[in-house]
């Protein structure tokens, strides 16, 4: 089987310099991937964090607002984000 590229971007948070403020990689996957493989990405970035972004599928028709699971790891463990979205709800 052959390897499949995954996209990806590292972005500076809190800043509007390059190189600046907290680098994070963002991966764009197709599917869902299993855990050990998303922390061994991670352990490879090696930078604070990075984010798997995949996409929701849904019965329903593709609409113009897709919506996508979201998943934080740092090298060594993956983040728990239910505390983030508790604050950004209150």
């Amino acid at each position: 089987m052959g390897k499949k590229f995954v996209k990806y971007f590292v972005v500076d948070a809190f800043t509007d310099s390059a190189f600046k403020g907290n680098p994070a990689a963002v991966c764009l996957l197709e599917y869902e991937k299993d855990e050990k493989w998303l922390q061994a990405v991670a352990a490879e970035f090696n930078i604070s964090e990075t984010c798997y972004l995949t996409p929701i599928t849904t019965d329903v028709a593709v609409t113009s607002n897709p919506r996508f699971r979201l998943r934080w790891f740092t090298p060594v463990a993956e983040v728990n984000t239910s505390f983030f979205m508790l604050v950004f709800f209150f």
